[in-house]
């Protein structure tokens, strides 16, 4: 009876599989782009900005360069976009199977793609602790008028090389990492956000093809030492 009993805990308490983020990060991708679009566009009509970018002109308006950064950044993110939705195509989705991330403690689990891959090289998987930092600029929920900047810091990084030759994809690429005691617990969304001191823990697997690489990336729940569920 007892036995049962920790079979259903255990069964309870093991994570349910993840879908790799590239069809989420497409969408919030083509978001981002129509919308840093949308403001070059409005910057435009607003201030009733002539297209005049000859500097020698005594009409010329400087103002003229700032919808041209916004549509530059969004051509970048459209860009990230259609690779993001390439991937899908291609290589459908990845499911992660794996279980709890706790400092100290061995994490290991399996990534399993929807369809069976032939890599031309071996399969790389990699986790990252990345930590988002304040540089400059007014504390948070004060007043100021300085402009803060957010740099990223690599906390921690492993990776675990599996050779293409001893898995099938679809069956399961294995990995397993050790956690370092001190590693700090997951704080933030998993996608970027300017927040100070967020941290991520960001799994991914990758590997060399015919034209656009096999790749997708996971968002790890670092939990705390003193939180098991």
């Amino acid at each position: 009876m007892s036995q049962k009993r920790n079979r259903r805990q255990a069964a309870a308490q093991a994570p349910a599989p993840t879908i790799d983020a590239n069809a989420a990060n497409a969408s919030s991708g083509y978001f981002f782009a129509g919308t840093m679009g949308l403001i070059g566009i409005l910057i435009v009509w607003y201030f009733e900005l002539p297209l005049n970018f000859d500097v020698t002109d005594r009409e010329f308006n400087p103002l003229i360069f700032s919808p041209v950064l916004f549509v530059l950044i969004a051509l970048y993110a459209l860009l990230k976009a259609i690779r993001d939705t390439l991937r899908v195509r291609k290589f459908g989705a990845t499911t992660l199977v794996a279980g709890a991330a706790t400092p100290g403690k061995r994490f290991e689990g399996s990534l399993r793609s929807s369809r069976d891959l032939a890599p031309d090289g071996d399969y790389r998987v990699q986790l990252r602790c990345i930590r988002t930092y304040r540089v400059g600029g007014p504390i948070a929920r004060t007043s100021g008028t300085q402009k803060s900047t957010y740099k990223d810091e690599l906390g921690w990084q492993e990776t675990v090389v599996v050779p293409r030759a001893s898995v099938r994809s679809s069956a399961g690429i294995s990995f397993a990492f050790q956690i370092p005691p001190d590693a700090l617990p997951s704080k933030g969304p998993p996608v970027y956000e300017r927040v100070h001191d967020n941290v991520r823990w960001i799994l991914t697997v990758s590997a060399p093809m015919r034209g656009l690489d096999y790749y997708a990336v996971f968002a790890i729940d670092m939990r705390g030492a003193g939180r098991s569920e």
